[in-house]
């Protein structure tokens, strides 16, 4: 099938409004292996959306010579919901205003347990026949999904997009960081080569993060049916997050890297066809997320860093302080920002006054920290 563009119409929120996502097509419909992209489902972070243009471009004279051998469905603006939150031209992307609030990338759908309850009795000893009956009950399930709201609506087309790809890559950034990527356990070994592709030094390794974000949505439903199938079904789909450095790091020379780099992932994965790439994956080391030290402001004021991104790190260094403002003795009123973790420093808020409690900078550790609980591993 030639390269094809679908737009998909959102439920109308509000008189005279009509919000729309499209879907870049590339290959055949059911090709394998199948490969899902999207960026800014937090509307905030940009840098995806420059990356996906450049990789269309690829991908648009990969498919003029007849190489793509797989499907790719690219998403370049995921969350046009969150894109229209714009206030006096500050986008506040990363929560809904309607629709009950909360985070764009929290509280997916999870269908594990209602799939399971249609497969039972069905699975055989064929793990790639139970693959495919398993994609089919998804897609029912989906089907099945409400779409009241616009936001249930976008959730719905998202899903019903990705569900059944091999892989999904959900592009992301933070606010100031180096290139890192939040990968399930199961997939560390598969994703390491796409993390030194992207150059990333630093991947947060997870399991269960409580989140139910949208890239664990996608294999949430393989996790709950290997627990009882085991080697009987297969994963059907690996998904990864992938944070494209920071806001800021947006330009044509970081977006060509980029894309590249993913491009070369899918000759490797052989969705499209090509010299396989050399990598070298030496430099991407992973961590535990309930390592990750998430340092916080102890007071309201003026962060100023002693560190930068991507430094080292050890514990009960001081990597900056915060100036409170309102103390009376201004030769007293900086307070230090104390690493707990022997690690990297990868990211960090852009804005530069901070409120007294929030999370300002991650340290990526090697060991399990003992404030970090399990299960509720993302704060926001």
């Amino acid at each position: 099938m030639p390269y094809q563009i679908y737009s998909h119409t959102l439920p109308s929120a509000t008189l005279g409004t009509q919000r729309i996502i499209k879907a870049h097509h590339f290959g055949d419909q059911g090709a394998r292996p199948k490969v899902y992209l999207q960026a800014g489902l937090h509307a905030d972070e940009w840098p995806g959306f420059l990356v996906l243009n450049s990789l269309i471009k690829l991908l648009k004279e990969a498919d003029e010579k007849g190489l793509i051998q797989g499907e790719i469905i690219i998403v370049p603006v995921a969350n046009p919901i969150g894109l229209a939150q714009n206030f006096h031209g500050y986008i506040p992307g990363r929560f809904a205003f309607s629709d009950g609030g909360g985070n764009f990338n929290r509280n997916w759908p999870q269908l594990g347990e209602k799939v399971k309850k249609r497969l039972h009795g069905e699975v055989s000893s064929d793990s790639q026949e139970n693959v495919s009956l398993v994609r089919s009950i998804i897609a029912q399930e989906l089907a099945e999904l409400p779409e009241n709201t616009e936001l249930q609506g976008m959730k719905k087309t998202l899903l019903a997009l990705s569900m059944d790809a091999d892989e999904i890559l959900d592009l992301h950034c933070s606010g100031e960081a180096s290139m890192h990527a939040y990968v399930a356990q199961e997939f560390e070994e598969h994703f390491r080569p796409l993390l030194a592709l992207l150059g990333a030094k630093v991947g947060l390794s997870e399991l269960e993060t409580g989140a139910a974000s949208f890239d664990e949505t996608n294999v949430s439903v393989w996790r709950t049916l290997k627990s009882d199938y085991a080697h009987l079904i297969p994963w059907g789909s690996r998904s990864l997050t992938v944070e494209l450095r920071g806001e800021n790091d947006i330009c044509d020379e970081y977006a060509a890297h980029d894309a590249k780099a993913l491009f070369d992932y899918l000759i490797l994965r052989n969705v499209i066809a090509g010299d396989t790439p050399e990598i070298d994956d030496s430099k991407v080391v992973y961590y535990p997320l309930d390592a990750m030290d998430l340092v916080k402001a102890p007071c309201a004021g003026i962060v100023c860093y002693r560190k930068n991104i991507g430094e080292s790190v050890e514990a009960g260094e001081v990597i900056g302080e915060v100036v409170d403002l309102m103390d009376d003795d201004v030769d007293v009123s900086r307070y230090p920002l104390v690493a707990r973790a022997d690690g990297v420093f990868f990211a960090r808020v852009q804005r530069r006054l901070v409120v007294r409690g929030e999370s300002i900078a991650k340290i990526a550790g090697r060991e399990h920290l003992a404030f970090r609980e399990i299960g509720n591993l993302f704060e926001d």
